[in-house]
């Protein structure tokens, strides 16, 4: 199964990294931070918990797993209107407000991934979707029918929950692993992070720290992902850490897009 948007920070790319570091075994899998969710829909563990903050995205899943082919109904809808006035119609999408159903919300919310700008989901300070239009003219493949069916039947055994990373600790339990991808702590201070409309601060990078160590005690898993900051490998320092390559691939400057360092961080070793 592959994601169905396209998201700040997507994994698909490190999922060889990710897989050779699990733990051997585990009870439950949970994802904190889910995105786009490459690494749950790779993974398909029969036991699984995912979470995000963000409202649009839950919605998105929970309509996906509820009734996904009244999500592409109001995505055909879509794009017959943008087929005749793109422009006008993403705009016209992009400010509105006012849903017939949470399905059409759904089918707003992976419409606008599909047709705006390098696919990129971001927010502004009001948590209104902020991306311009991509300025092609004839809608794009939006879904695949039957990864759109493969997933509907797999989160139907998925618990899903829309809540800040901290309200999560009383579900976590022992020998659970917990897969965490939280926004990434700054490279520099010309690097742009915040998508969400929130910036997630160097004192929210050690809150979630605390946050580690309380797994830990619970006698479950971590893996953290992030950059390889100097930052955040004296925060972790207690901990195991091994830094992978990934690629950058939503700057909207095309050459700013390439290699860099992020690390790996567990409370186990592999």
């Amino acid at each position: 199964m592959k994601p169905i948007v396209k998201w700040v920070g997507g994994k698909t790319q490190l999922l060889n990294d990710i897989k050779q570091r699990l733990p051997e075994k585990f009870n439950r899998y949970i994802e904190l931070f889910v995105g786009g969710g490459a690494v749950f829909l790779n993974l398909q563990y029969e036991k699984t918990i995912i979470n995000d903050l963000n409202s649009e995205l839950i919605n998105m899943y929970e309509c996906i797993r509820d009734n996904y082919i009244e999500v592409i109904k109001y995505i055909e809808i879509f794009r017959i209107k943008y087929n005749s006035n793109p422009r006008k119609f993403y705009y016209e999408l992009r400010s509105l407000e006012k849903y017939q159903n949470d399905f059409e919300r759904a089918a707003r919310t992976i419409f606008l991934n599909k047709t705006c700008f390098n696919g990129l989901y971001r927010q502004n300070k009001n948590h209104k979707f902020n991306v311009p239009w991509n300025q092609k003219t004839i809608a794009p493949n939006i879904y695949e029918l039957d990864n759109l069916e493969e997933i509907s039947t797999f989160l139907k055994s998925v618990k899903i929950l829309n809540l800040d990373f901290k309200d999560t600790l009383n579900l976590v339990k022992k020998n659970d692993f917990v897969y965490i991808d939280p926004p990434y702590d700054k490279l520099n201070n010309n690097t742009f992070a915040n998508y969400s409309g929130n910036d997630f601060l160097r004192f929210q990078q050690e809150e979630l720290k605390i946050f580690c160590d309380e797994i830990s005690k619970k006698g479950a898993f971590f893996m953290v992902s992030n950059h390889n900051t100097e930052f955040i490998k004296d925060l972790y320092k207690e901990y195991s850490i091994d830094v992978v390559m990934a690629k950058r691939n939503v700057n909207s400057n095309g050459q700013k897009r390439g290699k860099i360092e992020e690390v790996l961080i567990t409370n186990y070793r592999k």
